[in-house]
C-alpha cells in the first residue's frame, strides 16, 4: 500500500529536510477503490472563528487537491472547540462557514467536541477531517424521514439547498427534513 504525506507546498520540499519532518499534517493511502486521507488536528491561530474556519477548510481544501480530491469526498469533521467558546451560537457560525464550503449533498457526518485547551492561546478549535477520494465519481444517497425513505443524490440540494438547518416541525410536520451536524 502506498502512503503518503500531505500538506499543500511539501511537494516544494527538498528531500533532505523529509528526513527532518517530525509529524504529518495529513496522510493519505491508496486502496483499491479510492485514496483514504486523514487530516490531524488541523488549526489557524490568527483571526476570529469565522477566519480560522475559513483558513483551516481551505487548508483542507487545497491539500485535497494534492491527491485530486475536493471536500466533496470529505466523510468526517470533528471539531475540538474550546470549552470556553462551546455554544449553539459557535456551533451556528461555524456551520454558516462550512455552508460556503461544502454542497449540501456532499455534507459530511460531523461532530463537536468541547477541550479545555489547545496548542496555541490564539486558536478557538482544531479540526480532524476524513475523506476518501474515489476513483470514480460518487453516488450521492439521502435517507430522510421515518420511513427511510430512499432520495436520489440530485433531490438532496433542494431538501438541504440553502445551506440552512431547517427547523424542527417544518416540511411535513414530522421533522423529518432537519440536517444534522
Amino acid at each position: 500500500m502506498d502512503k503518503t504525506l500531505l500538506g499543500p507546498g511539501s511537494a516544494d520540499l527538498a528531500e533532505s529536510d523529509l528526513d527532518h519532518l517530525t509529524y504529518s499534517v495529513a496522510v493519505a493511502t491508496e486502496h483499491e477503490t479510492h485514496v483514504d486521507v486523514k487530516f490531524s488536528g488541523v488549526a489557524w491561530p490568527e483571526g476570529g472563528l469565522e477566519h480560522q474556519v475559513r483558513t483551516v477548510l481551505d487548508f483542507v481544501e487545497r491539500a485535497l487537491g494534492d491527491v485530486g480530491g475536493t471536500l466533496d469526498d470529505v466523510v468526517m469533521l470533528r471539531w475540538f472547540v474550546l470549552d470556553d467558546h462551546l455554544s449553539r451560537e459557535t456551533q451556528a457560525r461555524i456551520n454558516d462557514v462550512r455552508a460556503e464550503f461544502f454542497d449540501p449533498e456532499h455534507y459530511p457526518a460531523s461532530t463537536m467536541v468541547g477541550v479545555s485547551s489547545l496548542l496555541d492561546d490564539e486558536m478557538r478549535f482544531e479540526l480532524e477531517v476524513e475523506a476518501e477520494v474515489p476513483h470514480d465519481d460518487w453516488t450521492t444517497t439521502a435517507f430522510v424521514g421515518d420511513e427511510h425513505e430512499e432520495v436520489p443524490g440530485e433531490t438532496v440540494r433542494d431538501l438541504f439547498g440553502d445551506g440552512e438547518q431547517a427547523a424542527p416541525g417544518d416540511g411535513d410536520g414530522d421533522g423529518s427534513e432537519q440536517a444534522e451536524n
